[in-house]
């Protein structure tokens, strides 16, 4: 019978390995979005690619943090900064989009009054900004 337990220990060894490396991998994952997180932490959001490029690296972590099972204390805290980051660069893209929409409406009053420079002036404008948006 010992000889039993030792043979099923022994098979089932490589599959705890293999759970033990999965959670290392993932451990190892989340501590590099963390350690990016908190490199990032602190800039102030102030143009619409410096929101894109801080809501991606957030949304990315959020992701993996909402895949856990169960999340710890230090998981909801860093929920709740970087959600506070997330607000912040929304705000910033509800910002840029509020421009966005004055350069199209300029555009089109240039186009029902034939003023092909406040078109080509607003329409770049317009394009420059949802080019960052859109990437």
């Amino acid at each position: 019978m010992k000889h039993l337990t030792v043979a099923i220990l022994l098979a089932l060894l490589p599959l705890g390995i293999a759970q033990a490396q999965e959670e290392t991998q993932e451990q190892m994952q989340e501590e590099e979005f963390v350690e990016q997180l908190e490199q990032a932490q602190g800039q102030p959001i102030d143009t619409l690619k410096q929101a894109v490029d801080a809501l991606e690296l957030r949304n990315d972590l959020l992701d993996v943090l909402l895949s856990k099972n169960e999340l710890t204390e230090g998981d909801m805290a860093i929920i709740q900064q970087l959600t506070e980051t997330m607000e912040n660069a929304l705000a910033k893209i509800d910002e840029e989009l509020g421009i966005m929409r004055e350069h199209v409406q300029e555009v089109r009053s240039g186009a029902g009054d034939r003023e092909q420079a406040r078109i080509r002036e607003n329409g770049q404008e317009y394009l420059e900004r949802i080019k960052t948006l859109m990437q």
